[in-house]
């Protein structure tokens, strides 16, 4: 499949428990309701599994732009990738950036993109680096499973349609 010129999944990333390395991945299911499967949120032993619930399922999946990582480690001035930044999906190829409110399908899957994704003290922390600095305004989104299946690499992403501005 020729990505070059679409939006596409680029990176699929999972962490079987809170704190642990996150491991790239070439597909993954994706559970409404859970997230994705092998990973700390769908088990809900993630840092901030149930903590700070804006609205149910919004810690299902977290995604990033591929040019936000790039931006990061400019801003850092050290290479950053992105397994360090615990985002689950890297898209690669989106001209929008502010997604709030949008649905995106991914192959069979719908995500529902409920909020930002700033950076934390937690992630700072971890990586004994200022990512608030690094990430501002740039860290990601986070969404909701609204129809499950399997993400796979390289699969086109397209904005569906638009639910609410939230």
């Amino acid at each position: 499949m020729d990505t070059s010129l679409s939006a596409h999944l680029a990176q699929i990333w999972t962490a079987p428990s809170r704190g642990a390395a996150m491991q790239r991945c070439e597909r993954v299911r994706a559970e409404p309701g859970r997230g994705l499967v092998g990973d700390r949120y769908h088990a809900g032993t993630g840092t901030f599994s149930g903590r700070y619930e804006v609205k149910p399922g919004v810690r299902e999946v977290s995604l990033i732009h591929d040019s936000a990582i790039a931006e990061c480690s400019r801003r850092l001035a050290r290479p950053v990738d992105a397994g360090m930044l615990r985002r689950n999906l890297v898209i690669a190829g989106l001209s929008e950036t502010d997604l709030r409110g949008q649905t995106l399908r991914i192959g069979e899957v719908r995500l529902e993109i409920l909020a930002s994704c700033p950076p934390c003290n937690y992630l700072s922390r971890l990586l004994a680096m200022d990512m608030r600095r690094g990430l501002s305004h740039i860290g990601g989104m986070r969404g909701r499973i609204a129809a499950g299946g399997m993400l796979v690499k390289g699969e086109v992403v397209v904005v569906e349609q638009a639910t609410r501005r939230l």
